[in-house]
């Protein structure tokens, strides 16, 4: 079963000996910035955003890597998909994505934490771990999120019963869009950075086993009206000249899901790549040639064809 469709770790940190973001004047955020990018500059480069090009500022919004229109200034590592940023929220923002669920996001984000505090001074308490404005971050000061694709799930309208249970777990599942769900770590105290990401991955696995049985469920009990709803929406993906983003969106999952109940035999990593451009896409399609120019692109990833 392959339905998580995009990963994302966040660490906060803060300096000792400097109030947080919200009281802090313009000399000791320079003062701050001046140590982070000492400390971090022979792993990641600088950008300042106030004069980057649109192109960088697109690439960073849509990798989820650039939150918050008040960061001025921002470093990133060589491949572009983990960055740190200044005064969003905490005196340093640690954040690396990668598409579908992959735990080298997570270790980037830790090999890169980690290097921090070997480096500086920062805000830390034996007893209740790294300092945070923000209690929810206090400890650990790491938050995970998956995006999860859970069509079969809310199609059964068992949806709103698994929020509530991942909830009472200490996670929150959130809706994204369209049947992509956002699940995300809650409490950081009292928690060790490894115990963190094992509950993360274990509560991401029962999801994804809880997909496989309601799929299962669907096909079983209404087996030729959902046999009928996946063919015909991969044959809008394979046949269609017009395509929006929202469209793609919509049914990505349905074929997603005839992929994992052996109903397709489409490569998964071909709807990972066209989930990749709904992820990427920053603003809908307004004109008749960026919809044939969509419909191209989904038929050319699905022949396997490079695109551009």
């Amino acid at each position: 079963m392959n339905n998580i469709v995009f990963t994302k770790a966040t660490i906060y940190r803060n300096m000792k000996d400097y109030k947080f973001v919200a009281k802090l004047d313009t000399a000791k955020r320079q003062e701050i910035q001046e140590k982070v990018v000492s400390a971090i500059k022979s792993k990641l480069s600088v950008i300042d955003l106030t004069t980057a090009d649109e192109k960088t500022i697109q690439h960073l919004k849509s990798n989820g890597l650039l939150t918050s229109n008040g960061v001025s200034t921002m470093l990133i590592d060589k491949d572009k998909s983990l960055s740190l940023s200044l005064f969003d929220e905490e005196h340093i923002t640690i954040q690396s994505t990668a598409f579908g669920f992959d735990k080298s996001a997570i270790k980037n984000a830790l090999s890169t934490a980690k290097f921090l505090s070997d480096k500086l001074n920062l805000a830390y308490n034996d007893e209740y771990g790294y300092l945070m404005s923000d209690l929810t971050r206090l400890g650990s000061g790491l938050k995970l999120q998956c995006d999860i694709d859970l069509t079969a799930i809310k199609a059964i309208n068992k949806i709103d019963q698994v929020k509530k249970n991942v909830k009472n777990l200490g996670f929150s599942l959130t809706e994204k869009r369209a049947n992509i769900y956002t699940l995300s770590t809650k409490c950081n105290l009292g928690y060790s950075e490894t115990e963190i990401c094992e509950e993360f991955e274990k509560m991401a696995s029962k999801l994804q086993d809880l997909e496989i049985e309601s799929a299962k469920m669907l096909i079983n009990t209404n087996h030729d009206d959902i046999l009928d709803k996946i063919m015909r929406s991969y044959g809008v993906l394979s046949s269609a000249y017009l395509m929006s983003y929202d469209e793609l969106e919509k049914i990505l999952g349905t074929v997603r899901l005839g992929c994992n109940l052996g109903c397709l035999d489409v490569d998964i990593s071909k709807i990972d790549m066209l989930q990749k451009l709904t992820i990427n896409s920053l603003q809908e399609i307004i004109s008749q040639t960026e919809l044939k120019t969509l419909a191209e692109k989904v038929k050319k990833i699905l022949k396997g064809e490079d695109y551009v």
